[in-house]
């Protein structure tokens, strides 16, 4: 389960999707927070992922498929994670390492199957042919 929203008592509960990013498997960048090491321990693993992995998310349209496609560490100040990217994408974050806050671990994962494939597909065709 994720909830909707990144602030203190969300994360509490759980993962959290930031509410200024798309939901996942809409075009954009949609980003989801969770602890590493508190609250359940949600993205405890995260830093397991590899490019290639397959990452499942199910939303009310249905099951979408993302392939990890990098893994990065940034600082806390990082916020060009959670920027718009073209096509369709899921953005992991948490803290870096385990037990401490002093970076983030971020996953970007592309949109490779499920309900909006061919909708994301098509919009990043039209915006590299300059179409609006």
């Amino acid at each position: 389960m994720v909830v909707e929203g990144v602030d203190t008592e969300n994360l509490k509960l759980g993962p959290g999707h930031m509410p200024w990013t798309p939901v996942p498997g809409q075009p954009g960048n949609a980003v989801i927070s969770g602890h590493r090491t508190t609250y359940g321990r949600p993205f405890f693993d995260l830093d397991l992922l590899q490019p290639g992995d397959l990452i499942e998310v199910e939303t009310a349209i249905g099951i979408h498929q993302f392939t990890v496609r990098e893994t990065v560490i940034v600082t806390p100040f990082d916020v060009w994670v959670t920027e718009p990217r073209r096509g369709a994408w899921l953005t992991l974050t948490t803290c870096n390492p385990k037990y401490s806050a002093r970076e983030r671990l971020v996953v970007f994962a592309e949109l490779t199957g499920g309900p909006n494939l061919e909708y994301a597909r098509h919009l990043v065709a039209e915006e590299l042919q300059g179409v609006s």
